[in-house]
C-alpha cells in the first residue's frame, strides 16, 4: 500500500490532499458497509468533534480541492497493471460494472421504489 500512497500522492500536491486520500481510499477499501464521507470519517475519528472535522476536510477533499482525478485514475490503472503483470502477462480484460448495492434515497444510482 505504500508504493501505491506514494505513486498517488505525485499528482497530489498538498500533503493534506495526500491524507484526505488515504483515508478516504481506506474507508472505501474497507470492511464496513456503508462506504459514503459520513460513515468513513466517524471511523477515522470516533469522538464527535474529530468525525465532524474529518468529515469536513473530506468533502472538501472530494468536491472542491484542486487535483487532477483524471491523473490518480491512470497512476491506479498503471500500477494495478503493473502489479498483474509481474504476477504474469495481462492477455485478456473483463470488464465488469457490477457494484456495491447502493444504499439511502439519495445515493446516486438508487431509484426510489414507488409505493402505490
Amino acid at each position: 500500500m505504500d508504493a501505491f500512497f506514494e505513486r498517488i500522492g505525485r499528482h497530489l500536491v498538498h500533503p493534506g490532499q495526500r491524507e484526505s486520500f488515504a483515508t478516504y481510499a481506506f474507508g472505501i477499501l474497507g470492511d464496513a458497509e456503508r462506504k459514503s464521507v459520513e460513515p468513513i470519517a466517524a471511523r477515522a475519528c470516533p469522538e464527535p468533534a474529530g468525525a465532524r472535522r474529518m468529515h469536513d476536510r473530506l468533502l472538501h477533499f472530494v468536491r472542491e480541492s484542486p487535483w487532477s482525478d483524471r491523473a490518480v485514475r491512470r497512476e491506479a490503472a498503471a500500477y494495478a497493471i503493473e502489479a498483474l503483470s509481474a504476477q504474469q502477462p495481462v492477455t485478456t480484460w473483463v470488464i465488469d460494472d457490477t457494484g456495491m448495492l447502493k444504499q439511502g434515497r439519495h445515493s446516486p444510482g438508487v431509484q426510489t421504489a414507488v409505493h402505490r
